[in-house]
């Protein structure tokens, strides 16, 4: 017996398929697959400009003016980015915020906050002072409230945009060091430490100083999950 004839005729068969599939492919599905990625690329890079225009910019700084009316920040600097410099920081951090709870615990805006703030720069700057002194730096810190630059921050699922806000400013010795902000007022200092819970109340108390539009731009809602498939991806893999 030859040994064709041990050959299954189906492989011809098969091979035949798999020549007429690539044929396939290449004529109609690929051609198809690029016009098609070529459009997403477009449409992509129409939508990164529209979001880019001067008008979108224009609405973003006057959203950041709005709330940085409404919002009065905190913002420590450490000495130096040494370990020792940035574990006192936090724990001058800690001590600071335990000082100033019972100060601002009736302040119901940012005015009535600042006012008390002002009332106690001294004594905050004593506390700070004596916090350090308590854990063998003696290099004194210096308190100020006025206006500074903060980058884009995220607290929990609010994000505040960058741009000039009033702070309560704390440097500690040569303040050449990374720093550590948070929010004053509203209250979003307590948060928890990694920034990934926000209390309701301090939602609420945001939400009733601002707009909707504006409250909404800065809250990042929940959205389910969602798969895309796409069937002619699937159809290829089979095939393939």
């Amino acid at each position: 017996m030859r040994f064709a004839n041990f050959i299954n005729p189906n492989m011809h068969e098969t091979s035949n398929r798999k020549s007429f599939t690539k044929k396939l492919f290449l004529s109609y599905i690929l051609p198809f697959l690029l016009a098609f990625l070529i459009t997403l690329y477009a449409l992509f890079g129409a939508f990164v400009s529209f979001t880019g225009s001067p008008a979108i910019k224009e609405n973003q700084a006057l959203l950041q003016e709005d709330l940085a009316k409404q919002i009065l920040r905190f913002h420590i600097l450490g000495n130096s980015d040494s370990e020792e410099d940035q574990n006192v920081k936090l724990y001058v951090k800690e001590g600071i915020m335990t000082y100033l709870t019972p100060l601002l615990k009736d302040c119901s805006d940012k005015e009535s906050t600042t006012k008390v703030l002002m009332n106690h720069l001294t004594d905050i700057e004593k506390e700070a002072s004596r916090l350090l002194a308590m854990k063998g730096y003696y290099y004194g810190a210096s308190v100020t409230l006025d206006k500074g630059t903060f980058p884009i921050k995220v607290y929990g699922d609010i994000t505040l945009p960058a741009g000039e806000y009033d702070a309560l400013k704390i440097k500690l010795g040569m303040a050449e060091g990374r720093n550590w902000w948070c929010i004053l007022f509203p209250n979003l200092c307590f948060v928890d430490a990694t920034y990934t819970v926000v209390p309701e109340v301090s939602k609420q108390q945001l939400k009733t100083l601002l707009t909707e539009e504006e409250y909404t731009s800065i809250i990042k809602e929940e959205k389910p999950n969602v798969v895309v498939k796409f069937k002619l991806l699937d159809f290829l893999s089979k095939l393939f």
